[in-house]
Formats: structure tokens, sequence, C-alpha cells
């Protein structure tokens, strides 16, 4: 609230007694001249019990924090001086300014003691709540080992007997382990995937930065999925000829998980269809209307620009609207691991303060488009 101007436009017929907020108008000793109806409210008393009087007999330390208020034209959380032993503390939010014209100080005070009581059972419910989740996810990842191995251990040995390990399958016996294969290998996936999210959660993922180059890493990521792409039928075009720059100052190893989270959603989610991953520098209208700050420079090859479109896959726009909360129940059910792989290229992308966009539609399918910094 405009104080000075408030008062300097008084009338007779002005409602100073109507506003919500107390009013006191002090001497520039600080003497009370002046208060408005809401601030006797407050204190449950009358005007002969305020006026001239002096502040600091109403608010704890009230001289000092006046100076401090009206020299940086803060607001200060106060104790209010409450004379009777039965009535409840009060806590006040002030603010205040002078009148250099009339010497004169006016000081808006608004009752904040349930806010303020709101506020400490919130803080205290969300330190409760944040000791639990952060004791949970290290249990959790204490866990992750010890699970996964298992779950490898039933991937790998239901694998060798698929491949004739043990001897001649019968076709039932074939088709059981198959599932058996295949629902271990799904399951490690979305583990893996919901792990790596509690670390992330946790913020104990540490970034280490060092100097790679970014096409040979894309190159050799390429070469460990063409088989997995080939085995499925899937048909996958992978183009990174306009990317100039090579050079990527950034952590290798989470720019590898990044491409590899994406490289997974095309093993799960394409059944027959195509794929395709285009890496190249945006183009520099892409980053005017994003606000990134290669705009300043117009250097676009300070980013490298990726798209991940799939034809398999399409979200509704319920699940668009909450496509990176791996925690949200929508009306279609998805695998974890999906979620999670979204929330972490989410996680990774902002961390490295890049981007990312899901656009996905029926007819079309689903592209993933994200911009990393290169440095």
């Amino acid at each position: 609230m405009k104080i000075l101007e408030y008062f300097k436009s008084q009338k007779e017929d002005n409602n100073f007694n109507l506003l919500p907020d107390g009013i006191f108008t002090l001497e520039q000793d600080g003497k009370i001249i002046d208060v408005n109806d809401k601030v006797l409210e407050m204190y449950d008393t009358n005007r002969f019990n305020v006026l001239g009087h002096y502040f600091s007999e109403f608010v704890e330390n009230g001289t000092a924090i006046l100076n401090k208020i009206v020299q940086d034209g803060s607001s200060e959380l106060v104790k209010a001086f409450i004379k009777e032993e039965e009535r409840p503390s009060l806590l006040l939010e002030i603010t205040a300014r002078r009148d250099l014209e009339t010497n004169k100080v006016y000081v808006v005070a608004r009752n904040a003691t349930e806010q303020h009581k709101e506020n400490k059972v919130t803080k205290e419910k969300f330190s409760v709540a944040q000791k639990i989740i952060d004791e949970k996810n290290d249990f959790l990842l204490d866990s992750s080992g010890v699970i996964l191995s298992n779950l490898v251990s039933i991937s790998g040995f239901s694998r060798a007997l698929l491949d004739g390990i043990g001897g001649a399958l019968s076709e039932k016996q074939q088709k059981y382990l198959n599932i058996i294969n295949i629902n271990a290998r799904d399951l490690n996936y979305d583990l893996e995937k919901l792990f790596t999210l509690f670390k992330a959660e946790s913020k104990k993922i540490e970034y280490k930065r060092k100097l790679f180059d970014l096409i040979s890493l894309i190159k050799s990521i390429n070469r460990v999925y063409e088989k997995d792409f080939k085995d499925k039928k899937i048909i996958f075009s992978l183009d990174y000829s306009t990317l100039t720059e090579r050079d990527c100052f950034l952590d290798s190893e989470i720019v590898e998980y990044i491409l590899r989270c994406i490289m997974d959603i095309f093993l799960r989610f394409v059944n027959l269809g195509k794929c395709s991953l285009n890496i190249g520098h945006p183009p520099l209208d892409f980053l005017k209307t994003r606000d990134f700050l290669a705009n300043d420079s117009y250097d676009t090859t300070k980013y490298v620009l990726f798209e991940a479109k799939i034809a398999d896959l399409v979200f509704s726009q319920d699940e668009l609207d909450n496509i990176f909360d791996t925690y949200y129940k929508g009306s279609i059910k998805r695998p974890i691991g999906l979620k999670a792989s979204l929330n972490l290229l989410k996680n990774y992308i902002t961390d490295f303060k890049g981007e990312i966009w899901v656009y996905s539609k029926e007819n079309f399918g689903t592209m993933f488009t994200f911009v990393l910094p290169l440095r």
C-alpha cells in the first residue's frame, strides 16, 4: 500500500477506520498521535490507552524496527506487547514510511498470528515428510543392488535355458520361459529407472563435467542398440550430419544416460513401426522464441537440438499435462519405467540448463524435443 499518498489525500470523510489493516500515525520520536479502529480491535483496547503512548510500548523493539524498515522499505514480523496475561500472543507484520514534509511516520500493521502458526505447522509437517522420504530413498538405494542382481540372474538363467543349456525344451516350456525372461527384463528396466530417480530425488548424483566428443558418444550408443532394433524389426534412423560442433563439456555419463533413455523408450514402445533420432544445432528462431542465452550472441552452435520421434506411442492431453510427474495417476496406466525415464530426462536436462518438450498426436505419434548446451 502506498501509505504516504493515502494520508496526503485524506479528507474528513475518508475510510480510515474501514481499512483492513491497522494504521498507526506517529511523531518523529515514536509517540502515537492517531490509530484506526483496526488497531484497537487487534489490541482489544480503547483510544485512551493508545494515544500519547510510544510505539515501543505496543511492539517489541519497536523503535529499532521502525528505524530499519523506514530506511530500507522492508517489512518485519514482530511481537506485540499484550498486557493482559490471559490474552493470546499477537504477531504483526508491519511496514512503515516517513513523510519528510510533516515528519510523521505511518505504520501499517497486519495480524499475522494465525498465518504464522499455519506456516510453522506446515514447515514441521514438511520436515517430517522430507525425513521419511530421505530415509525411504536411502533404504531403497541400499537394497537396489541385491534386487537388480536377482532380476539379472532370473533373466540370464531363463535365457540360458531357452538357448538349450539344460537340454531340449517342450513348446510349452519354451513359452513359459520366454514370458519369464521378458518380464524379468522389463521389471529390471522399470526398477533401474525408479532407483535412479530415487537417487536423483536424494540429490546424490554428482555431475562430473569433462570435455568429450559428442559424435563419438552418439556412434557408440547406436552400435550398442543396432542388434536390438534389428531383432525387433524396428526401422530406426539416426541423423547427426548437421552437427558441426563435436566438443561437449558436460557430464558424459549423464549425457549417455539421457540418450539411452530415449533408445530404451524406442525399444519398449515401437513394435513394427519407425522411430528416428535427429541431432543438430537448433535454428536461431527456435532459440529466440525460447529465450536461450545463445539468442544474445546469435551462436546456435553453442547448443545441440535432439528430436526423437516414435510413431507407436501417443499420449492423451491429460498425460501431456503431467508427463514429467512420475507419481501422477492418470486414466491410462503406463509402465513405471517410462514415467521414471521421462522424469529423469527432465531433471538431467534442466540441471544442464537445457529444456525438453513433448508433442503427441494421433496419426503422428510422439516427438521428444530437447536442447542441451554444449558447455
